[in-house]
């Protein structure tokens, strides 16, 4: 077998491959010789059927299945012979058509190739540390996103607020005050403006106004009004209000800790500062790793394979195309939006290969892995996040090859990042 191999790009290579006849009468003999093995024929052992036979009723399927391992077979062999660490799609060109003979064969074959990183140093590095201490603002933030789990929209003795609510009937009239049509028992707000009014006006009118007061707003009846005859035409709505509602703080005393199941507020605000605390700690640890990244990313520039960046970029485009349409989104306006995008998609297409081959670079040189213990634990975690039995979690994975790896890549970047952290130089000022 010839092999010539010519550089089409940073990370691409095209490999002119030439097949001897010889290599492929032995490759044909050797798929015969296994499809007799495989054909039970009356009055002939296994593996002693008539290659004619064979030829006759199964030479297409045969000759097929050799030539693609005829392919599959010189290609490993090529890139092995030249040590040329493939990535990503591989394109055939130049394979004759038909059957295999037993005459040379060549073709072209067209591969990126791993791109080569050269490490300098990474250990040291200087990064500034974020404060991961619980402010007052931290715990009055966390206090409010509780206490709005626990609010009341409450009746009050007092004027429409901007924020408050109001339980109204509304009669609508036509231009010359004649009665249209009526709703009871409404509730509307100042910042949502009945249809057909001017929000501008509607607000005004309706903040201030207390309990039995009715006000008169002007409105253009809007076009899906439920009375056709009046829509388009000028009118006015009669809002009669019956009360006021506002929504209200519950008291953050120990009767509101026990909404939570604590029995003091004391005990519910020292459990906050805790997870609290965790929290920042966590995310400080992943903003360190990612700023980490970064540095040794823009010390290290190096090309990339352009197959991996246009599968990426194919398979983000595939998943923003089908939340589209599972929201409704018509054909025109998503092909306008995947246009739009097609920028940014190039961009975190070449930003995720870029990561996937500096962590890749930076594990074999500082030996940092993925072992089988890590993988159990992991799992664990899953099974546990997700209230699942854990043998269901196992199979999952277990059955699923893209899961698996995409669970082993996250912990290896995770090791990679705390490897980061643990040998830089990391001040508090």
């Amino acid at each position: 077998m010839e092999v010539q191999v010519a550089e089409s790009g940073a990370c691409r290579r095209t490999l002119t491959i030439k097949v001897p006849a010889q290599q492929i009468k032995q490759h044909l003999d050797m798929m015969y010789r296994a499809a007799a093995q495989q054909v039970d024929l009356k009055g002939f052992r296994k593996g002693k059927v008539p290659r004619a036979y064979l030829e006759k009723k199964y030479g297409e399927a045969i000759q097929n299945e050799a030539k693609q391992e005829l392919v599959k077979r010189t290609m490993h062999d090529a890139c092995v012979q030249h040590e040329l660490h493939v990535v990503g799609r591989a394109q055939v060109d130049g394979l004759p058509e038909g059957p295999l003979t037993n005459e040379d064969i060549e073709y072209t074959v067209t591969l990126d190739v791993r791109p080569t990183i050269e490490l300098k140093d990474i250990k040291g590095l200087e990064l500034k540390a974020e404060p991961t201490a619980v402010t007052d603002e931290d715990m009055e933030k966390a206090l409010s996103d509780l206490a709005q789990q626990k609010r009341t929209l409450d009746t009050i003795d007092d004027a429409v607020g901007d924020g408050d609510f109001a339980k109204v009937d509304m009669t609508f009239r036509s231009e010359d005050g004649a009665e249209v049509s009526t709703r009871e028992g409404q509730q509307i707000n100042p910042n949502i403006p009945i249809a057909g009014t001017d929000p501008e006006a509607f607000k005004s009118q309706l903040v201030g106004a207390e309990k039995g007061q009715t006000i008169k707003v002007d409105l253009t009846f809007p076009e899906t009004f439920d009375k056709e005859e009046v829509r388009g035409q000028k009118g006015s709505v009669d809002v009669v209000i019956h009360e006021v509602l506002r929504v209200q703080d519950p008291a953050l005393d120990d009767e509101f800790a026990k909404g939570f199941e604590f029995d003091t507020i004391d005990a519910l605000k020292e459990e906050l500062q805790k997870r609290i605390g965790e929290q920042k700690e966590f995310n400080e640890k992943n903003r360190q790793g990612t700023q980490l990244l970064e540095i040794v990313s823009n010390d290290h520039p190096f090309e990339l394979p352009e197959s991996l960046i246009e599968d990426e970029v194919k398979h983000a485009l595939a998943q923003f195309e089908q939340r589209m349409k599972e929201n409704d989104i018509g054909e025109d306006e998503i092909k306008q939006k995947l246009e739009e995008v097609q920028d940014e998609a190039r961009a975190d297409g070449e930003r995720r290969v870029r990561m996937f081959f500096l962590i890749d670079a930076i594990a074999r040189q500082e030996e940092v892995g993925v072992g089988q213990n890590d993988v159990d634990l992991e799992l664990e975690k899953i099974a546990a996040h997700h209230n699942a039995p854990l043998e269901d979690v196992r199979k999952h994975y277990g059955e699923n090859n893209d899961a698996m790896n995409q669970l082993r890549l996250a912990l290896l970047e995770a090791k990679v990042r705390d490897f980061l952290r643990e040998n830089a130089k990391i001040t508090d000022n």
